[in-house]
């Protein structure tokens, strides 16, 4: 192997719990260019991501969102252990064979920890010490991660910038430019805004005197209103108090008569609640044999599906054994595989100490050459003293002339540095006139800018103000109407719960609906009582037919009962409309209902000519007098036509009947939603309020930046003449300096000339001296035998190098295979196929007790059915009990339900009123009016949470009860007060700062002078400052774009060229901006042979790659790290130009890239490549295969 180029390389990896790596594993060695190969997903990438970790590239860019995401685990559960740890180890390996260790560790603590040969470092000492080898891990000069070459070929000019910025190091220096560019400007500007202060500061003074006399006028009016909204608010704050008080008595009163009717209902609801206790004994008996008898009937059907999976279990368990075989014979093969690559790497290690050992008989041979006897070292200095002595009075004239030349050249380095210097300020003064040109264009672009804004704000403003209004009536409008639908829904109780069962039906028949066409929906739904008192009767009269799903054939109805037999849902009636067979009506029977027509046969099948009356004694004449009728009266009393009474039923009865409101209760809920909605829409009041104040703030502001605006232009046309003056002045001062300069270039090049004539005279003089000497020794002169006397001992030391490095590589692979373990894996294979056959017998014995359990669990099941009939009966008895109490319980109800109503009523007076409070209060904090509180509540006995007001500041008038016609006579006297002092504060337009400037104007117009001189200083020092970081960036940007720019074009070619195109294609990068490149972007320009100028977006993919590939060489090479490592580069290219590239990298990395390399076109490097392609990674020097482990869930590397 020959030996790199660089500095040093990777000599191998070292990683344990990274990522899809667990455990410890060793990757290498890597040679000068290794491949790295392996089927998608198995983990390529995540090695390169091992490279990066170890360089200290951060964790985002690693594909992980935290360090800990990089630490192997098997699944989640295993992510939450704790104390998990992981660590990767990059050997390098110097040009003179020591090794160097970098490790970085993720501790347990989900933090990274360095070390240097296993020594703990800081990040920046670690990063010191990559620096010190050429990696740069900021600039990641090392790494072409997947994605990363069509990343390149699309990015625009400005982002080619920002790369070479990065490569450069001229980025660091981008913040500074930046603050410093924007300190300038503050600082241009505060010069500008100080000049113009001072000018107005006297205006200011004259008018102040004025505006201090009206802005107190306006105060007093402020005060007086203040004063007049304060005694307002306080009037209504004791009528809302007073209000509230006489309703708190009216509830006491209720919540009183309320507690006696409950304690009514709670009794009744005891001893409906002992039946119910009893009931439950015998349901309880009843469900625990229907349990023994359901889990008789599970244990049939599971014993079934046991019998299958024991079946399928013996299948799969043959299927195991015969692959476990088959695996068991390829890991004979590849044990007898390995043992005869130990004995090839020991014949060859063999051969290579041989070849070492004729190079060092070699050295001791030729130790001899080319030495001098003593004798001829004497002759020689004897000689070499002579020569000296005759060429004395030539080498006094030379040194002569090189002292002439190096002062006339000294002065031609000061004419030229100082012509530099006067050209690099004219052309900052040309830039510096650019800017300001550029400054004054932006500055009466903003000011137009600004003008045709503060027209549209202050249109805005108008509109927001109209908008605030309306926005006010509309909100009082809604919260009106949302109040008084919450009262509508309070009295159907729209806030009553839902019971499981009724949720479930409502659920099934929309999804019916929904599934089938001809499904009109629940009885409920399409059908209710004409007025509300009879929805009990209507509901006792329906009977089971009131959840009823009324369908339009029988069809439709088959397929919907088979639907809720498939998904497990509750039974349903079903009244298809076609076929259903209804009585003809009574047509003078009185219709109570409102229905569709096109459903009147459903709603005749469940009622009939059932009539409904009021009380019961009028359903007994109805019902069994003369023709008789079914009847049901309001109350749920049915008297059937046989002469059978049921009653006792509205406890259910009157709950079933609320269905009915549930059509008006969702109109209610929507409508109200609807309104919440809008209310929604409008916004906040207080934020309207907000906006309009920051109009005006915008409107002021504008104004300001336009006044200050004409102040800067003028400074910048002063600036102007200032700097064309200097610019003709530097002018002048080069053309006096040109002819000079010539002057001096004509007397360097003749004192040249006389100086290259000694040194031929003297060199004459030597070799006629040393003549007989060099013939002797057999050299051509004495000056070739003194330069090259060492070169042969260099070439020899170089190969014995080399085979001392391959030597330690084939030991290290031989260790290497001598330690992998074969026998342990063909010893696991036989254990598992022995222990497979044990399972195998077992799952066999399991089918067969599984047939008998089967056999048992049929026998008990019929004897238990007929001791569940027993218990039902028992259980009936006891619900006619139930149902007794339950309708006195409900009598009881109805009454707590109207007393509900009454308290709800006035609790919502309540809460209006103390809203009413509550925005009264708002208004004095917004308008910062302070009420009168007593201190300590307590001495007054008030009861009321919060502040308690004082109104005895209040005139005996105002504090005395009013009816509400006094109320508002007294209201609208406040009203007119307050728009009279309103109407006087507007007419004033006062200026309230006025106050407090007055008196300080005189000390600011002694402020300002000084303040403008400190402006003045300020603003030059920045300028310097800035000049001088703009010039750094400059440089350290031209130096890389210079460098890349140069050779990119010699890259491309060697990529690009072939037999049929030898010269290859052409490259080059453009600069936008040659005077500030680092603020435009770079063109980046790629010709494939044969091919006319085109955009980089119109290349094809391919060519697009090769493009970037050279982009990417080229800033290599700029500062080029020992090592390169690449993703999947060649994803994009055709096989010709994986062939070319491949190439490429093989000349950079292997034989032969020593002996080319030059200054222009980069060092050579070591090449780490990822590939799937095999004409690209067939041209490495070694392949490291990456495959997944899948018996225990983990990457394997091997080489």
């Amino acid at each position: 192997m020959p030996s790199l180029i660089s500095q040093g390389k990777i000599h191998r990896l070292e990683l344990e719990n990274f990522k899809s790596y667990k455990g410890f594993q060793t990757i290498g060695p890597f040679y000068d260019f290794t491949a790295i190969i392996g089927p998608n997903g198995a983990g390529k990438s995540n090695l390169m991501d091992a490279i990066s970790f170890v360089l200290g590239v951060r964790s985002v860019q690693l594909r992980g969102a935290q360090l800990k995401d990089l630490i192997y685990a098997f699944d989640d559960k295993e992510k939450e252990h704790k104390g998990r740890r992981a660590f990767v180890r990059l050997v390098y390996q110097l040009s003179n064979g020591s090794e160097l260790q970098f490790t970085r560790t993720i501790t347990s603590s989900g933090s990274s920890e360095y070390r240097i040969d296993g020594k703990i470092v800081t990040w920046d000492e670690y990063n010191g010490k990559l620096k010190s080898l050429g990696i740069l891990v900021k600039a990641r000069n090392f790494l072409v991660f997947q994605g990363d070459v069509e990343s390149i070929a699309s990015k625009n000019p400005k982002e080619l910038t920002g790369l070479l910025e990065q490569i450069s190091g001229s980025d660091d220096l981008k913040k500074d430019y930046e603050d410093l560019e924007e300190q300038k400007a503050r600082a241009e500007e505060k010069s500008a805004l100080v000049y113009q202060k001072k000018r107005t500061i006297v205006m200011e003074r004259k008018q102040k005197k004025e505006q201090k006399e009206e802005a107190e006028k306006h105060l007093r009016l402020q005060e007086q209103l203040k004063s007049l909204k304060k005694e307002h608010f306080l009037w209504k704050l004791l009528n809302i108090e007073n209000d509230i008080a006489k309703i708190n008595e009216d509830l006491e009163a209720e919540n009183k008569s309320r507690e006696d009717l409950m304690q009514e209902q709670e009794s009744c609801e005891r001893e409906a609640s002992k039946a119910k206790k009893e009931q439950a004994k015998y349901l309880k008996e009843i469900t625990q044999f229907e349990k023994r008898i359901a889990d008789r009937n599970n244990k049939l059907d599971k014993n079934q599906p046991e019998l299958l999976k024991l079946k399928e279990q013996m299948s799969r368990i043959n299927s195991k054994i015969k692959s476990s075989r088959k695996e068991l014979e390829k890991k004979r093969e590849e044990r007898r595989k390995h043992a005869y690559d130990i004995e090839k790497l020991r014949n060859d290690l063999k051969d290579v100490a041989e070849r070492l050992e004729d190079v060092n008989e070699k050295v001791q041979d030729g130790g001899a050459k080319l030495q001098l006897a003593d004798s001829q070292l004497r002759e020689y200095n004897r000689i070499k003293e002579d020569a000296g002595m005759k060429t004395a009075k030539l080498r006094d004239e030379k040194e002569l002339l090189d002292r002439e030349q190096h002062a006339h050249t000294e002065a031609r380095k000061n004419l030229e540095e100082n012509l530099q210097e006067l050209t690099n300020r004219k052309e900052e003064l040309d830039s510096q006139e650019e800017q300001m040109q550029t400054r004054l264009k932006n500055i009466l672009d903003a000011s137009v800018k600004h003008k045709k804004d503060l027209t549209q704000e202050k249109k805005d403003l108008r509109e927001m103000q109209e908008k605030l209004g309306a926005s006010r009536k509309k909100h009082q409008k809604y919260k009106l109407r949302i109040g008084e639908i919450e009262v509508q829904l309070r009295e159907l109780k729209a806030d009553r719960h839902e019971n499981e069962r009724d949720a479930r039906l409502s659920q099934a028949v929309e999804t019916l609906k929904r599934l089938f066409s001809g499904v009109h929906g629940r009885m409920t739904e399409l059908c209710r009582p004409t007025q509300k008192k009879y929805n009990l009767a209507v509901t006792v009269a329906m009977g089971r037919f009131m959840d009823a799903v009324v369908v339009e054939d029988e069809h439709t109805g088959k397929e919907c009962i088979k639907y809720l037999k498939e998904q497990r849902l509750p039974p349903q009636t079903f009244i298809p409309l076609q076929s259903v067979r209804v009585k003809p009506v009574v047509e003078r029977l009185r219709t109570l209902g409102v229905f569709d027509p096109a459903l009147e046969k459903a709603i005749l099948y469940a009622v009939g000519n059932t009539l409904v009356c009021d009380d019961l004694e009028e359903a007994k004449v109805l019902s069994w007098s003369g023709e008789r009728f079914k009847v049901v009266t309001v109350d749920g009393i049915l008297l059937t036509k046989s002469g059978t009474m049921t009653g006792g039923t509205s406890g259910g009865m009157e709950a079933r009947s609320k269905q009915w409101d549930d059509k008006k209760v969702e109109g209610l809920k929507k409508q109200k939603e609807q309104y919440e909605s809008e209310l929604e829409q409008l916004g906040s009041i207080r934020d309207m309020q907000l906006k309009v104040s920051e109009l005006s703030g915008k409107i002021s502001g504008l104004e300001k930046k336009i006044q200050y605006a004409e102040i800067e232009k003028k400074s910048i046309d002063d600036k102007l003449a200032k700097l064309r003056q200097e610019k003709r002045n530097i002018s002048e001062e080069i053309s006096r300096i040109n002819p000079e300069l010539r002057e001096l270039k004509d007397v360097i090049d003749k004192k040249a000339t006389e100086i290259r004539k000694r040194e031929k005279r003297i060199n004459e003089i030597v070799d006629r001296i040393y003549k007989d000497f060099s013939e002797s020794v057999g050299v051509k002169n004495i000056r070739e035998y003194e330069e090259n006397q060492l070169m042969a001992a260099q070439q020899v030391a170089e190969e014995k190098l080399s085979l001392s490095n391959q030597m330690a590589k084939l030991k290290y692979q031989l260790e290497y295979e001598q330690r992998r373990d074969m026998d342990s894996r063909i010893a696991k294979l036989e254990s598992s196929i022995t222990s497979l056959e044990n399972d195998l017998k077992h799952v066999q014995e399991k089918e067969a007790e599984a047939k008998l359990a089967m056999d048992k669990a049929t026998g008990d099941v019929d004897q238990l059915k007929g001791e569940v009939q027993e218990w039902k009966s028992k259980s009936e008895e006891c619900e006619k009990e139930i149902q007794k109490w339950k309708k006195r319980a409900s009598a009881a109800a109805g009454s707590i339900s109207k007393l509900n109503r009454q308290i709800s009523l006035k609790e919502t007076q309540i809460e209006q009123l103390k809203s009413q409070k509550q925005e009264i209060l708002e208004k004095c904090e917004v308008e910062h009016i302070i009420l009168p509180t007593i201190s300590d509540a307590m001495e007054i006995g008030s009861s009321t949470p919060g502040p308690v007001f004082d109104f005895s500041q209040l005139s005996r008038s105002h504090q005395a009860d009013m009816r509400p016609s006094e109320r508002e006579k007294v209201e609208v006297e406040f009203k007119q007060k307050m728009d009279a002092l309103i109407s006087e504060i507007e007419r004033t337009a006062p200026n309230l700062k006025a106050l407090d400037q007055y008196e300080a104007l005189q000390e600011k117009e002694r402020n300002v002078t000084e303040e403008f001189e400190v402006a003045r200083k300020e603003e030059k020092e920045i300028a310097d400052k800035f000049n001088s970081i703009k010039q750094r960036r400059y440089d350290l940007f031209m130096e890389a774009f210079s460098h890349i720019s140069g050779n990119i074009d010699k890259i491309y070619k060697q990529l690009t060229k072939s037999n049929t195109h030898p010269l290859g294609g052409t490259a080059y990068l453009n600069l936008e901006n040659e005077d500030d490149p680092f603020l435009h972007g770079i063109k980046y320009t790629a010709m494939p042979p044969t091919k006319r100028f085109r955009d980089m977006e119109q290349l094809s993919g391919g060519e697009k790659t090769v493009a970037a590939l050279a982009l990417l060489f080229s800033i290599h090479s700029y500062r080029p790290s020992p090592f390169f490592i690449l993703d999947e580069v060649d994803a994009a290219l055709d096989n010709l130009n994986v062939a070319k590239v491949a190439g490429f990298i093989r000349s950079k990395s292997c034989e032969g890239a020593r002996v080319n390399q030059d200054g222009e076109a980069g060092s050579g490097f070591q090449s780490i490549v990822i590939s799937l392609k095999d004409s690209f990674y067939d041209k490495a020097e070694a392949l490291v295969g990456v495959y997944r482990d899948s018996d225990r869930g983990f990457e394997n590397p091997d080489i």
